[in-house]
């Protein structure tokens, strides 16, 4: 039986973003809809520890270290990663990491998105594309509007680069609109292998127009403005 993924995953922990969930409430999402593996996968810095595997083991999870690193205005997921992630700045970074740990693997996120202020990366990406394993299938998308995963996924067959579909947790309520089925043992080897051979289903729901811009508010306003007050906090507290 193929195992149910959830690899782009945000956390309480992450330094970036606003998210309300723990590492344990997400933990427990992800038991309750059937989740064998998952990876927290929080902006520049690797939430993973023993306490957390041993908690998520206990629910039937297999749980992956990860990081969503920002690399030249890039956002790069980079799987079973160490700390050295966190270190990575440049694509020579990158392409230096990926040589020494062949062990973790890189995936392009919500390629065609554009980011704050409609500042496109995907040029980049593309021009670095041998150092990806994997593009993403954003969960971020309508019955009616879907452009940016068709050019994704148009891509990735242009190159023979395997497809993942995740939910880029944010919002607990749209954990399960996007994940993956991998035809694979539950081991990061067999996982990592049936990914790059690209063993992969995607199971995929678009968004309701009202979930588009509950998400989008929720983003701007909880995530965003979250973040900021909290950032705020720590400056008043010293």
């Amino acid at each position: 039986m193929p195992l149910k993924v959830q690899l782009h995953v945000h956390s309480k922990s992450d330094k970036r973003d606003y998210i309300p969930s723990s590492e344990k409430q997400i933990i427990d999402k992800a038991h309750s809809l059937g989740y064998e593996v998952l990876a927290f996968t929080c902006h520049n810095s690797i939430v993973f520890n023993n306490e957390l595997k041993k908690y998520a083991g206990k629910k039937g999870i297999l749980l992956i270290p990860g990081i969503e690193k920002e690399i030249e205005k890039c956002h790069i997921v980079i799987l079973n990663a160490n700390k050295n992630a966190e270190s990575v700045h440049t694509f020579k970074d990158l392409k230096k990491y990926k040589k020494n740990h062949p062990e973790s693997l890189v995936y392009a996120p919500h390629m065609y998105y554009p980011r704050h202020f409609f500042i496109k990366t995907f040029p980049k990406i593309i021009k670095h594309l041998e150092l990806f394993d994997a593009i993403e299938h954003s969960y971020f998308y309508t019955k009616f509007y879907n452009s940016y995963n068709k050019k994704a996924e148009s891509l990735a067959k242009k190159h023979h680069v395997p497809t993942l579909g995740t939910s880029d947790n944010h919002v607990l309520k749209y954990f399960d609109k996007t994940y993956s089925l991998i035809d694979a043992e539950k081991n990061w080897k067999s996982i990592a292998n049936a990914i790059k051979k690209g063993k992969i289903e995607i199971k995929t729901k678009p968004m309701k127009f009202t979930e588009i811009i509950h998400a989008l508010l929720y983003m701007i306003f909880i995530t965003t403005g979250g973040n900021l007050l909290r950032n705020l906090l720590r400056i008043v507290k010293i």
